[in-house]
């Protein structure tokens, strides 16, 4: 077999694609789908290879239904995966080291005080959606005003912020509750965090209110609990990352 140099762009086409494909579906429960859906093709390709009329026809015509049932339970994670092919990087926020500082000396102080705190790092996903759901404040990144915030008592402290580059873009908002199972001891700070997560590519930092621990969402992941020595090292990748 002679190929030309439209084949070897074509080949090279799809081994992209694929190889793109499998790395935004990797860290989602839609792996799980894919790897269903192969073996659905492979027995569904046998039954018509050897003959099997029946079995063929019955997952042929189901195959037709289960696309659209697939769209409607997979729904969170499709709209995942189109956010990240849509972010590119021209809408980087850029963190400064002054305000990643300021953020750390109000975290530090917080879980020494035991006060709960939800703060969402923005990044290549906008947030703004989830802004409007709080007050938009529009303000410099300062410790003493994160500490106000989630004082309790204070009309803002049980939503989370939101920290678009050097400014506190919104207080008060409210974020989608993660629904995996493994999860439903947490409390809502942590399960708002994961969610968040799960949607962007969004860093959120939680504090504790009963334990004063210090703990980090990223790509639906939750952390070990942090000392506020590897939250500084965690901002500084970052910052790394913005520069």
């Amino acid at each position: 077999m002679n190929l030309n140099w439209r084949d070897v762009i074509d080949i090279l086409a799809v081994a992209t694609v694929i190889y793109y494909t499998y790395g935004l579906l990797a860290e989602t429960r839609a792996m799980n789908l894919v790897r269903g859906l192969i073996v659905y093709v492979v027995v569904w390709f046998t039954a018509k290879l050897v003959g099997l009329t029946t079995l063929s026809w019955l997952l042929g015509n189901a195959a037709t239904l289960g696309v659209f049932a697939l769209i409607v339970v997979f729904q969170p994670e499709l709209r995942g995966v189109l956010e990240r092919l849509g972010r590119g990087r021209l809408r980087e926020n850029r963190l400064d080291v002054e305000a990643a500082q300021e953020l750390l000396r109000a975290v530090e102080r917080m879980a020494a005080r035991r006060l709960g705190a939800l703060l969402a790092l923005e990044r290549r996903t906008p947030l703004g959606e989830y802004s409007f759901s709080g007050e938009v404040l529009d303000a410099r990144v300062s410790a003493r005003l994160l500490e106000t915030i989630f004082t309790v008592g204070t009309p803002l402290h049980d939503g989370g912020v939101i920290m678009r580059g050097k400014k506190l873009l919104a207080a008060g908002c409210v974020f989608p509750l993660s629904e995996r199972n493994d999860l439903k001891y947490l409390g809502t700070r942590h399960r708002a965090a994961v969610g968040l997560s799960e949607v962007s590519d969004a860093l959120v930092i939680i504090v504790s209110e009963e334990r004063g621990t210090i703990r980090v969402a990223e790509r639906g992941e939750l952390s070990p609990n942090l000392t506020p020595s590897e939250l500084r090292e965690r901002l500084r990748e970052v910052l790394d990352e913005s520069a």
